[in-house]
């Protein structure tokens, strides 16, 4: 026999003797039920692969989701915690994608609403003290949003409204009321060019408002700033033709609704009260109604917490989240976007440590397998997007779906040898219109 063709034959021989000794991949629905098969079966018919989270990428996978996104007039797009690079880098190419695709021109995020109108000040190119997109994102308080995901896309929509008219250009606004640090000079801006009188009004608020922090402070005190914030508020009410005919309208609405939120945050009391969360997420929804009536923005995409933007009718004490608000106000027209995960590491607060110092912690969630996050992993692709209003979802996904199971989501805080406490008992149906999902994650890039 020739020598080519022995060594062929050899090299044929030796082939099959290495492919007969490799180990046969493992089974990755090895460890689940029959039943638990059928639903992943069942979701991998219908679930939209997605490459990666990267803003700047083609859209052509976003697509098939067109039907439900034109529908909605306000997206509410969620994360799964308050750290994950993948869930911020989505909501960015999602809101890039409803700029472009389906006429959206405003975002708002789970931000101080005063901090925000100085950030998009920044976004519009007027002089605010901002020297770049991080200071902007820096500077919004929360440690959530002072990443380069968020630098990213603040300088995207900066740079996207540079040579645009006025009206093709993108705002960003802020809808929570934790702070009052900036709603005071925005409110003595105004005022300072319709009535200069009220000035001093203001000073003296900002005034009693620095005393409120201190330990010695009375109830009566507290008593006398909320009325003073509601004499305000109706300063604004009683004189509105005159100062919108003297300031213009849209400075009219930011001031006047500044002075709402200074209501709102002295509203709020201790943090650490149940009372709290309940009234901030409802002070939430009222100033998302107020972009779309009072701002008269057209279509608004959210960024905010899953938690926040979630349908949960019986949420903190048993009273609704915001997204639960917006929902029965706005019906169909309010789309919820839940990010969830299976595996990843994250920012977030040791909440093992009393020095609650920022770490990057990991979950693994086959440690609780039976949890939607756990078998959503188990899909045929690692990054997907899942309506779960699709006629095709078929009984078995629809009935897992609507049954209530461990859901894996942190906020700010998370004890890492703790992970089973941050496992809530829900239903997806309901609570998200539309889910996507990332087998594994990373944490965001806190900016220095």
């Amino acid at each position: 026999m020739p020598y080519q063709a022995l060594r062929l034959l050899f090299l044929l021989g030796f082939s099959l003797f290495v492919a007969s000794c490799k180990k046969a991949d493992p089974d990755p629905l090895a460890d689940l039920s029959s039943e638990k098969i059928a639903v992943v079966q069942a979701f991998n018919k219908v679930i939209l692969p997605i490459q990666d989270a990267d803003p700047t990428r083609d859209f052509t996978e976003l697509a098939p989701l067109d039907t439900v996104l034109a529908k909605a007039q306000v997206v509410g797009m969620g994360e799964g915690t308050h750290g994950t690079r993948e869930f911020f880098r989505m909501k960015d190419r999602l809101f890039r994608y409803l700029v472009q695709k389906h006429g959206h021109q405003t975002i708002a995020f789970e931000a101080n609403f005063g901090r925000a109108v100085i950030v998009n000040r920044f976004i519009h190119g007027q002089s605010t003290g901002l020297a770049s997109a991080a200071a902007a994102a820096k500077s919004m308080y929360f440690w959530t949003w002072s990443t380069d995901e968020v630098r990213e896309l603040l300088q995207w929509m900066k740079d996207y409204n540079v040579g645009k008219s006025a009206d093709k250009q993108l705002s960003f606004y802020g809808f929570d009321c934790q702070y009052a640090d900036d709603e005071f000079p925005l409110i003595t801006e105004f005022l300072t060019k319709v009535d200069p009188a009220s000035v001093p009004r203001v000073d003296s608020l900002a005034t009693q408002l620095a005393l409120l922090g201190q330990a010695s402070v009375t109830d009566q005190l507290r008593q006398q700033y909320a009325k003073q914030l509601t004499t305000l508020s109706n300063l604004f009410i009683s004189n509105e033709s005159q100062w919108v005919a003297l300031g213009g309208r849209q400075e009219y609405e930011i001031a006047r609704q500044a002075a709402r939120v200074l209501f709102q945050q002295q509203d709020l009391g201790d943090a650490s009260s149940c009372n709290y969360s309940v009234k901030r997420d409802r002070y939430m929804a009222e100033n998302v109604q107020w972009m779309l009536t009072r701002a008269n923005i057209g279509k608004l995409s959210l960024w905010a917490h899953n938690y926040h933007i979630a349908n949960i009718p019986y949420a903190s004490c048993n009273f609704p989240s915001m997204g639960a608000i917006l929902k029965e106000q706005l019906t169909n027209k309010y789309l919820m976007v839940g990010q969830l995960l299976t595996n990843g590491s994250f920012t977030v607060v040791d909440a093992s440590q009393s020095s609650r110092n920022l770490k990057t912690l990991s979950v693994r969630t086959e440690g609780v397998n039976n949890s939607f996050n756990y078998l959503l992993g188990k899909g045929q692709y690692a990054n997907f997007a899942m309506n779960l209003h699709d006629a095709q979802l078929g009984s078995s996904l629809t009935d897992w779906l609507s049954a209530k199971h461990p859901l894996f989501e942190v906020g700010a805080l998370f004890d890492e040898s703790r992970s089973e406490q941050y496992y809530s008992i829900t239903a997806l149906t309901g609570r998200y219109d539309l889910l996507i999902h990332f087998r594994n994650t990373t944490p965001t890039l806190l900016l220095p």
